[in-house]
């Protein structure tokens, strides 16, 4: 029997296979920068061999049956967990063991704690005796000491992820849940000994993927930050602002770092009052909250004109509201000509709608808005003077412009968020969704295929970046350096 020893700080890779093949296609998704692998048993729908998981890969491997207490699926008695985790024990892997369960009080149970991680996750909020469960833990002298906290919002997630700076290197503190994200990043930044990264899919609520924690935060490089940066949205998960901003920051050496943030209530949870250590100097705000955004800060003209912002930066100690987002769809729109003489339809009610709005009438476009909700796209058009339409009209409109701003296209299996037959008149059509990943949204796909021009989001986005990132204190952006950071993203 092999035993194996985890060196600390550790990346981990964190499945949750279904059964011993899926465990085995997922090993082979792990990035080389994992420096170990956890495999969620309890997450399994039928039993897995321990031993058989120990062949799977060579690094070293973490034995995990979290129970329903604790946020995960292992819903047997203590004894049943003993047996459980004793048997992963013996077969030399390192164990997860749940502090609360007690086998680490018997000298004898597990003997060679160096094979031993202690933990407890208390799934809703930092227990008030966080510091004395921290002191237990680490008497049972487990390899290492793991304490997860539910985060119920942006500014429980950044008070969590803090306490990881009075820890030593034996020690990670993180959050859980959907606030998590960023603090789980900061905890890797001030040094937490265990950084846990989902591969595939998530073995806990808020994580990020290991490939994301590698290669867009660079976890395995704890080091200062002197600010923060982040995309404030509902679902900010999907975003590739922080690898677009994370890469302008490295390429000109500064200390900067550039998270998700979710919120779920803008005005109660004020992205621009967190108190942290280091502080926010800046935001772009997506879905659903440029509204809002917009009485965040000083408005400059767009944002008095459109209604919304999607960006807020550090002025002179006071905070402004600016519309980057005007940029992103007239910069692209102008490269297709003027629109004098021409129709444009607007899908959509929110803060891109009404960006795109003011940015085609600019440019001399006769602007409609529709929306799914009727009233609200009647609601946009009056607010921005411009003549609104029935959303069961508008597959019967004939228009020079289409513009979707809503989040259909984006999901595998999504429908054309306007409707095919109008591409047959060969419209420019404008999508401010893009993929992650780079491929075509069906929006998109379906126009080229009927051969339509396009202007796709990551065009949209690339354009309102750069004059984003210069708000932001990011000096000498280009569009072709936006350009080719998304490209290289999207290959």
């Amino acid at each position: 029997m092999a035993r194996q020893i985890l060196s600390l700080p550790a990346r981990v890779a964190s499945l949750a296979p279904r059964s011993l093949e899926d465990a085995r296609r997922l090993v082979a998704r792990v990035p080389e920068g994992a420096e170990a692998i956890e495999y969620r048993l309890d997450l399994a729908d039928e039993a897995i061999s321990p031993a058989a998981v120990l062949s799977l890969d060579g690094r070293p491997a973490v034995l995990t049956y979290r129970s329903l207490a604790e946020g995960g699926r292992f819903a047997g008695s203590s004894e049943d967990y003993r047996r459980l985790v004793t048997a992963a024990y013996e077969t030399g892997a390192i164990v997860d063991v749940e502090h609360a369960r007690g086998i680490l009080d018997d000298p004898a149970a597990l003997p060679e704690r160096e094979r031993v991680i202690v933990s407890h996750h208390a799934p809703f909020s930092l227990p008030d005796d966080w510091q004395a469960r921290l002191s237990a833990m680490r008497a049972t002298r487990a390899r290492a000491v793991k304490l997860v906290a539910g985060a119920g919002d942006l500014s429980a997630s950044l008070r969590i992820a803090d306490l990881q700076k009075t820890q030593d290197g034996a020690a990670a503190i993180f959050p859980m849940g959907p606030a998590s994200p960023p603090g789980r990043v900061l905890s890797a930044m001030f040094g937490a000994a265990l950084v846990y990264g989902p591969v595939d899919r998530e073995t806990a609520s808020g994580q990020i993927s290991l490939s994301d924690l590698l290669d867009v935060y660079e976890v395995q490089r704890p080091r200062p930050v002197e600010a923060l940066y982040g995309i404030v949205g509902g679902s900010p998960s999907r975003s590739l602002s922080p690898r677009l901003y994370n890469t302008l920051f490295r390429a000109r050496d500064l200390d900067w770092l550039y998270l998700p943030l979710p919120i779920a209530d803008f005005d109660r949870e004020a992205p621009t009052s967190l108190h942290s250590d280091p502080p926010f100097r800046g935001f772009a705000v997506t879905q659903p909250w440029k509204l809002p955004a917009a009485r965040a800060g000083r408005p400059s003209e767009d944002v008095v004109t459109v209604g919304a912002a999607n960006t807020l930066y550090l002025e002179r100690g006071r905070w402004r509201a600016e519309n980057t987002d005007v940029d992103g769809v007239f910069d692209p729109l102008a490269d297709h000509d003027t629109g004098e003489g021409r129709s444009a339809v607007i899908l959509g009610a929110g803060g891109a709608s009404r960006a795109a709005v003011v940015a085609a009438r600019r440019l001399g476009y006769e602007v409609v808005v529709a929306a799914r909700r009727d009233a609200e796209g009647d609601r946009v058009a009056a607010e921005l003077q411009v003549d609104s339409l029935a959303w069961s009209d508008v597959p019967h409109t004939e228009a020079d412009l289409y513009v979707n701003t809503t989040p259909v296209g984006w999901q595998d299996g999504d429908p054309s968020a306007i409707p095919p037959n109008l591409f047959e008149n060969r419209p420019l059509v404008f999508d401010c969704v893009y993929r992650r990943d780079g491929r075509e949204t069906s929006t998109i796909r379906e126009a080229r295929a009927a051969g339509c021009p396009t202007i796709d989001g990551l065009q949209m986005l690339a354009a309102q970046a750069v004059r984003q990132a210069s708000l932001l204190g990011v000096e000498g952006v280009t569009l072709e350096e936006v350009r080719q950071i998304l490209r290289e993203t999207a290959s």
